[in-house]
């Protein structure tokens, strides 16, 4: 394994590891190409009252840090960009349909 394969790994379950992360990449994943907004992504944590806050300082910026979305803070528009390493561990390891039939 080359050091940017080992970074790659590192810093895919590094952003996975937690759950409103794992939970937005898979909704970003499912959905179409089009860019989505911060207000419609605050939907995934339907329980959260503070979800546009922890997308806009928390969430979003550290995707965007790891290129797995594109994010304009200024416009509240989010794109992603696609991860085929952060897809296949979604399917496998968090797919939730998958870990309640075990």
């Amino acid at each position: 394994m080359s050091a940017s394969e080992s970074a790659t790994l590192d810093t895919v379950f590094s952003v996975l590891s937690d759950s409103q992360r794992h939970h937005l990449l898979a909704h970003l994943s499912d959905s179409s190409d089009e860019p989505t907004t911060v207000e419609e992504l605050a939907g995934v944590f339907q329980n959260e009252p503070n979800a546009e806050v922890l997308l806009r300082h928390v969430h979003l910026p550290r995707l965007a840090a790891t290129a797995l979305v594109d994010y304009d803070a200024r416009t509240g528009t989010v794109r992603y960009r696609g991860c085929q390493l952060a897809e296949t561990l979604l399917e496998c390891c968090f797919d939730e349909k998958a870990v309640q039939t075990r």
